[in-house]
């Protein structure tokens, strides 16, 4: 059996030529969903786990366990609001309020542009949907866009930051019960924002408005929230979403709305893992003190083995690359997490 550093050297050997695949991958973690499912958003129910991809209208998938079997479902909103234009729905995120699955999605905007989008909100009684509309206006979205005016409108408006709307929504509860949404502002210098919400979930809070928790010269996307005895840990994908040097970072906090002392480490990256690009990631907190973290990652060529080399795998159509998802056990030692253990499809 090769060693991991053999494996390490051959597939570094490998990249360099420019080869996709690895040929010996007895050590690379394998998908538990081996479609493309990019920013898998993941709950879990009384019956198993459900999981949300960006796509048209919020494809889905549905396992009793982690490890799979997994099966894909359509997309599970109904229609877009009427503020929203055709186009593909990014990166959303989904929790249980007060009995109500609430789903917060990224919708594009006529007025922002070819990829501009805005925050809205759905619900169902179901966490598979079908998932309705609230509202006749965004729940998020920069007061410039041509819509009715959002009740998060990120007034007053920062010039330091480019007219291109707010995508990543993610929910986060506090422990005194507050439920706040995490978003992003799209394009560079990125922001992640905080703002409060009704208890509902299906809007802002009276009189709030989000404040910025991070500010990077770079990309950074994706934020998911969660509390440790130690502090706030915020998970983040940092870099070009279409390159294997993609990469889930991490920062602690001891404090929610104070992140001036932070400092990003990394998680999961392609030097680090054999993955290529890993992001995207959402925690499930399950029972006895378990995390589970799930997140996509690039397979190429009808493989389930991470795509090698380098340039942008998007624009390699021969390559049939997709961004697959994976997942594992997240721990913590001393409020930093680590991937404990991979899981496999069942």
């Amino acid at each position: 059996m090769p060693t991991r550093g053999v494996l390490l050297l051959v597939a570094l050997a490998m990249a360099l030529l420019g080869v996709t695949t690895p040929a010996v991958a007895d050590d690379v973690p394998r998908p538990v969903l081996d479609v493309d499912f990019p920013d898998p958003a993941v709950v879990a129910t009384g019956s198993g786990l459900v999981a949300y991809s960006t796509g048209d209208r919020v494809p889905h998938a549905w396992s009793r366990s982690a490890d799979g079997p997994w099966r894909r479902g359509p997309g599970l909103l109904t229609h877009r609001p009427g503020w929203s234009r055709d186009g593909g729905i990014w990166a959303v995120d989904v929790e249980r309020v007060q009995g109500t699955w609430v789903l917060y999605y990224a919708t594009p905007v006529s007025s922002l542009g070819t990829t501009g989008r805005c925050i809205g909100v759905a619900r169902s009684d179901s966490a598979r949907g079908p998932f309705r509309p609230v509202g006749r206006r965004p729940l998020v979205c920069p007061s410039y866009a041509g819509v009715p005016t959002a009740q998060d409108p990120l007034l007053p408006r920062d010039p330091t930051l480019p007219r291109a709307g707010v995508i990543d929504p993610s929910f986060f509860r506090d422990a005194d019960g507050t439920p706040y949404l995490l978003y992003k502002t799209d394009r560079v210098p990125s922001t992640i924002r905080l703002v409060p919400l009704a208890e509902t979930g299906q809007s802002v809070a009276p009189g709030a408005t989000s404040i910025e928790l991070v500010r990077s010269a770079g990309v950074i996307e994706n934020p998911v929230l969660t509390q440790r005895p130690e502090g706030y840990v915020m998970l983040t994908s940092e870099g070009d979403w279409t390159r294997c040097g993609y990469a889930t970072t991490w920062r602690i906090a001891p404090s929610l709305l104070d992140w001036s002392a932070a400092v990003p480490s990394t998680l999961l990256d392609d030097a680090t893992t054999p993955l290529c690009g890993p992001g995207g990631a959402d925690l499930v907190e399950g029972s006895g003190g378990r995390t589970l973290l799930f997140l996509h990652g690039w397979t190429c060529r009808g493989t389930d083995l991470p795509c090698v080399g380098r340039g942008k795998w998007d624009h390699k159509p021969r390559q049939r690359g997709v961004r697959a998802m994976y997942a594992a056990e997240l721990g913590w030692l001393g409020g930093v997490p680590q991937v404990t253990d991979w899981l496999r499809a069942g």
